[in-house]
């Protein structure tokens, strides 16, 4: 009798919507399903001891739009923030805003599963994960909490004094942060002592340009 009535009720459906529309709202329905599993992985066992921390690639200026779109599924996601530059406005100097300190990267911690994955990378604003889908670049998390740590008392903040001076072309290694041991290329100089440079990493075989403070590299 139940089978008979689910019929009965497909039937009339079918004939208010019609078959193509009936058939629309089943597939809407079946991807939706699948959505919200692939977010149910990435946000469930972020206690688990096998959850790590994972690298995602993000357009430049969403960083925090990732971030809020994350932690509303559940996930468990940073952004490590730093105060930037002065800024003279009319004559007068205003105080430093907080920016993003890795530009086009937020930090997600999840059990890696492919499901988990999947729904990490249809996220808006994400195109990638570091390392590629089959090896994500994991980070330790006492890593993670010591480049936070650092963050929050200032140690990456634009204005910060460095000894280092550089210019294009020299050699230098990343000394602190997430890609602490890479080493790379300057392409813009800076002589000031304090704010950033962009330098070329070759990041898991591919030539990669990062900004970075100029407080986290040293010249080889």
């Amino acid at each position: 009798m139940a089978t008979d009535a689910a019929t009965m009720a497909r039937d009339r459906l079918e004939a208010e919507l019609g078959e193509r529309s009936l058939r629309r709202m089943q597939r809407d329905d079946t991807i939706r399903r699948i959505r919200q599993d692939e977010d149910g992985a990435l946000a469930a066992n972020t206690e688990s001891d096998t959850a790590c921390w994972y690298v995602a690639a993000v357009h430049p200026g969403h960083e925090q739009a990732a971030e809020a779109a994350l932690k509303a599924i559940g996930a468990e996601a940073l952004v490590p923030m730093r105060q930037g530059k002065r800024r003279r406005r009319r004559g007068k100097m205003l105080p430093p805003r907080d920016e993003v300190l890795m530009t086009g990267y937020v930090l997600v911690r999840f059990v890696s599963t492919a499901k988990a994955l999947r729904g990490l990378l249809r996220q808006e604003h994400v195109t990638a994960i570091l390392g590629g889908w089959e090896t994500p670049y994991a980070i330790p998390a006492d890593a993670v909490a010591a480049l936070m740590r650092k963050a929050d008392n200032g140690a990456f903040d634009y204005d910060r004094q460095s000894d280092v001076q550089v210019v294009a072309g020299d050699r230098v290694t990343i000394e602190d942060g997430i890609f602490a041991g890479q080493v790379g290329s300057v392409v813009t100089p800076n002589t000031t002592g304090k704010g950033d440079v962009v330098i070329e990493v070759d990041l898991f075989g591919r030539l990669t340009p990062m900004v970075v403070p100029l407080a986290c590299i040293a010249r080889l």
